[in-house]
């Protein structure tokens, strides 16, 4: 064991054992920040920190979505760091801060309390740099599509299971006065699930990896061709609204709520944004399978907690994170914003979107982070951007294909 592994895996086994006095006595107070896009979740991210609170002194900073994302980085730069243990998420959106040597490595942790029994290789494979690890997963969701289970009923239909029953099922929608997807792509990123998904079901994870990866052409690959022209088919049919650049995802949903659409694509944190009154006539089911031949894979986003380097209070974050990292915490977080607990062993809610998400996930031969968490920074953005387009001019497809090729070759090296 190199010097440094046998230092923090005697602090990560003394950590255990530390009294309050002792955090107490190491100055100021931890400062956990967390980001939060809903009044429920930050009230759970309020009842982590308070919990904590009975061994150590801990301030709790909570921060709207878009302003903490815009500050990560800058935050993690601040010498010392802006906070000592902060919100993010997994795959490429942790691992390039990894490389840069911005996050304090947590492996000693992760060996004395066997994170990967835990929580399972394919989610720690998300967190890990080289063997090395660098976050704790926190919260994870699928992605599919909600549904009021009452409207469904009244025109006879079922969640679809593949192409051919997803489209009956568009059809019977539009006859009955209702759009079949509504779509809140002013915000770019759910415009990229709905390509993510497409991609998952038509090839399978691994030439999803590797597209996201920077290994394959946008303009002459003939399996992303065969997605754009999947999807340009349910965009011609008009299967979308012509507002979808407009809405945001909040604004989306009140369409499934009122009746006026039939399904949002969207992932397990919009369920707390339905109406008290609608959430319990809500369904969810996984986006239907294209191709027979590929194995089922999902889009399982996972939030994370890491420390950032640099920090003066190494001792207190790595006993949070020890606590975080137990099942009741983690129960008891995920069931008060609707999400899934990563610790295998933790209790899940009952709501029935949350029940069919666990099944959806348990299923999956794989789990993909999200479009904009699996490439480069840089890339996404404006690869975004472009998807929009898609969708407001599906027949400028080969111009939207040679751009995101620019973009490739512009910000992957």
């Amino acid at each position: 064991m190199h010097r440094r592994d046998a230092l923090e895996a005697g602090l990560a086994g003394s950590l255990t054992a530390a009294s309050p006095a002792v955090f107490a006595a190491a100055g100021n107070a931890l400062r956990v920040r967390w980001m939060f896009s809903s009044g429920p979740q930050r009230a759970a991210m309020v009842a982590l920190t308070d919990g904590f609170r009975a061994q150590a002194p801990v301030v709790s900073e909570e921060l709207e979505q878009s302003g903490y994302k815009a500050d990560f980085a800058a935050a993690l730069r601040s010498q010392p760091p802006a906070a000592d243990v902060m919100l993010w998420f997994g795959g490429e959106r942790l691992r390039d801060f990894a490389r840069q040597g911005l996050l304090e490595p947590l492996s000693a942790l992760a060996r004395t309390q066997q994170w990967s029994q835990r929580f399972g290789p394919a989610l720690m494979s998300a967190v890990q740099v080289q063997g090395e690890t660098y976050g704790l997963p926190l919260s994870t969701y699928t992605w599919g599509f909600f549904y009021r289970r009452s409207v469904f009923n009244r025109l006879g239909l079922e969640p679809p299971r593949d192409g051919v029953q997803l489209q009956q099922v568009c059809e019977a929608l539009r006859a009955a006065g209702l759009r079949p997807f509504v779509l809140g792509g002013r915000d770019l990123w759910p415009v990229s699930a709905w390509f993510s998904q497409l991609s998952l079901r038509l090839h399978g994870l691994e030439f999803h990896r590797s597209l996201l990866a920077g290994q394959l052409r946008y303009d002459q690959e003939p399996r992303v061709r065969q997605v754009f022209t999947a999807w340009q088919l349910m965009l011609r049919a008009g299967y979308f609204g012509s507002d979808s650049h407009q809405l945001d995802w909040r604004a989306a949903l009140p369409y499934v709520s009122r009746g006026l659409a039939g399904m949002v694509l969207a992932g397990g944190f919009a369920a707390l944004q339905f109406p008290t009154s609608v959430r319990s006539d809500l369904g969810f089911f996984r986006y239907p399978t294209l191709n027979a031949q590929v194995l089922a894979a999902e889009e399982a986003p996972l939030d994370v907690l890491v420390v950032p380097r640099g920090t003066t209070r190494r001792p207190q974050a790595f006993r949070f994170l020890s606590q975080m990292a137990e099942a009741g915490p983690q129960a008891r977080f995920n069931a008060a914003i609707g999400l899934l607990p990563p610790h295998q062993q933790a209790e899940r809610s009952g709501e029935p979107w949350v029940q069919e998400a666990a099944l959806q996930l348990q299923r999956a031969r794989g789990v993909s982070q999200f479009f904009d968490r699996d490439c480069p920074a840089a890339f996404a953005q404006p690869a975004m951007a472009q998807l929009l387009r898609f969708v407001q001019q599906p027949e400028q497809l080969d111009a939207v294909l040679a751009e995101l090729e620019r973009l490739r070759l512009k910000h992957y090296q």
